[in-house]
Formats: structure tokens, C-alpha cells, sequence
């Protein structure tokens, strides 16, 4: 019974995060939105290599190139989901004022926070699709560049479990960003994006990890979305490494965030409550 009503909780929460998200714009206007956004950030990256590899001396590879692709594509799931649960308590508790009132309901906070996340992983979910034909059709086709990324012989039963692990990683770390704001008022701004932006540089999407400091490798290997990243570029056939191996590491450093989102989640419920600090609304 009780699994029955967090799931209803996340679901209801899932289709108010929905509204939320969708209802500022007409649906046409909402849909461009959401898929220039990351063609953007896909297009900057690709011609940058692209413009690069023109110059005396230099030469196009193909394959990085298609890598390059793939991995900023994939990586649209862990900048929507990370941003948008990082603001996710500074909305509802400081804008719409509601967030002390969810908290007092039947239903439980830590299922809302995880339905209002699912929102982001099916807006990511559409925009990694359009991100990838997009390119298909622009590098391949329009431009005649041969990437080497054929989207009919993708490996999906290793794609499969690699983003949902992939995605149950993220949730994860924004449902621990969450529980940082809400024993703080002044992160919400810098958090999320912040974050986002460490994943991004360590997380393998522009260079491969082991080009890091060598100070730095260390939490680059205990990121969740480095293993993600890898075992989708392994299922796009764009890498030499054990596929199997890595989705091992995805499971397990997908399962150790999980644990570490869980403990930060209860200290920082606790001190909330403490302090009573669900309904501070905080002043700009």
C-alpha cells in the first residue's frame, strides 16, 4: 500500500511539474524551445571542431566527431535534470509558497521531488531524439561529413539499461541538490548550473577523462555520468572499451549516489524541521 501511494504521489506530481513547466507558452512555442536549446549547445561544440579541423594541418576525425555528438546529446539529460530540480525548492517554497503545504500532506515530499524530476528526464528525452536525427541529417546529410553514427545499428539493449541507470543517477543528485536548498536560501541561483557545468567538464563529453589533471581523474571515475556517458558512446559502437564493465560501474556508482542523496536528504529534512525552515521565503 505504501509503494501504491508514493507512486501515485510521484505520478500526480509528475503531471503538476508538467504544468507547471508547459504553461507559460503555447504548446508550438514550448516544443521550440525545448529542442533549440540543446541543438544550440550540440551545434557551438561541433562547429568549433569542425572550423578547426580546416586549418592548414589539421584534419577532421570523424570518429571524435561523432562522439563529440553523441556525448553532448546524452549529456542534455544531466543539464535539465541537475538545473531543474536545483530550482525545484526555491520555486515552491519562495515564489508559489506551497512547499510547506506539501510537505504537511498525505502524500511525501522526497515522491514529489522525484515526479517533478521525471518532468525533466521526458523533456530530455525528446530533446536527445531530435538532438541526434538533427545531426544525422545536418553533418551526414546536408554537409556529406560520413560521421560514422548510424542510428539503425545502435546497440539497444546496452542503451536501454545505460539511461535508465543513467537517469536514476541524476534524480539522485538533484534530489540531493534539493535537499541542500532547503536548508539553504542562497545557492538555488548557482547550484544546479554549477554542477551541471562540473559534470560537463569531467564527465568525459568534449575530451576523453583521462586527458584530466591527474588530481582531478580520481572524481572524475566516481561520477555517475562518466560510466553513462561511456556506455552510450560503447552503444553507438564509438569506443574500444568492455561495454559490460562499464555498465557495471554505472550500476555501482549509480547505487553508492543513491545511498549518499538518501542520507544528505534525511539530515537536511531534519534540520529543517529543526529550524522550521520549510515556509522561510527568502527576500531579493
Amino acid at each position: 500500500m505504501a509503494i501504491a501511494d508514493l507512486v501515485r504521489s510521484a505520478r500526480e506530481s509528475f503531471w503538476v511539474g508538467w504544468k507547471i513547466e508547459s504553461n507559460w507558452a503555447d504548446p508550438l512555442l514550448f516544443a521550440t524551445y525545448r529542442i533549440v536549446q540543446p541543438l544550440a549547445s550540440l551545434l557551438i561544440v561541433a562547429f568549433i571542431v569542425i572550423i578547426g579541423a580546416s586549418l592548414p594541418g589539421a584534419g577532421l576525425d570523424k570518429r571524435y566527431l561523432a562522439s563529440l555528438i553523441v556525448s553532448t546529446s546524452f549529456f542534455v539529460y544531466a543539464g535539465q535534470i541537475i538545473t531543474n530540480m536545483g530550482w525545484l525548492v526555491f520555486t515552491d517554497r519562495s515564489r508559489y509558497e506551497v512547499l510547506k503545504n506539501i510537505y504537511l500532506s498525505p502524500g511525501t515530499l522526497q515522491a514529489y521531488i522525484v515526479g517533478r524530476g521525471l518532468v525533466s528526464v521526458l523533456n530530455a528525452t525528446i530533446s536527445v531524439v531530435v538532438t541526434l536525427l538533427f545531426s544525422v541529417a545536418v553533418f551526414n546529410g546536408a554537409l556529406g561529413l560520413g560521421i560514422p553514427i548510424n542510428l539503425l545499428t545502435v546497440n539497444l539493449p546496452l542503451l536501454v539499461p545505460a539511461v535508465i541507470l543513467g537517469v536514476t543517477g541524476l534524480i539522485a543528485i538533484g534530489y540531493m541538490l534539493s535537499a541542500v536548498n532547503i536548508v539553504s536560501n542562497r545557492l538555488e541561483f548557482i547550484l544546479g548550473e554549477s554542477i551541471a557545468g562540473i559534470f560537463f567538464l569531467m564527465g568525459g563529453v568534449i575530451f576523453p577523462t583521462s586527458k584530466l589533471p591527474d588530481l582531478i581523474q580520481p572524481i572524475s571515475r566516481i561520477l555517475p555520468v562518466t560510466y553513462f556517458l561511456d556506455v552510450v558512446r560503447d552503444s553507438f559502437g564509438l569506443t574500444a572499451s568492455d561495454p559490460l564493465m562499464d555498465l557495471g560501474y554505472l550500476a555501482l556508482t549509480t547505487l553508492g549516489i543513491i545511498l549518499v542523496a538518501a542520507l544528505v536528504f534525511n539530515r537536511a529534512e531534519l534540520r529543517a524541521k529543526k529550524l522550521g525552515l520549510f515556509d522561510r521565503k527568502s527576500e531579493y
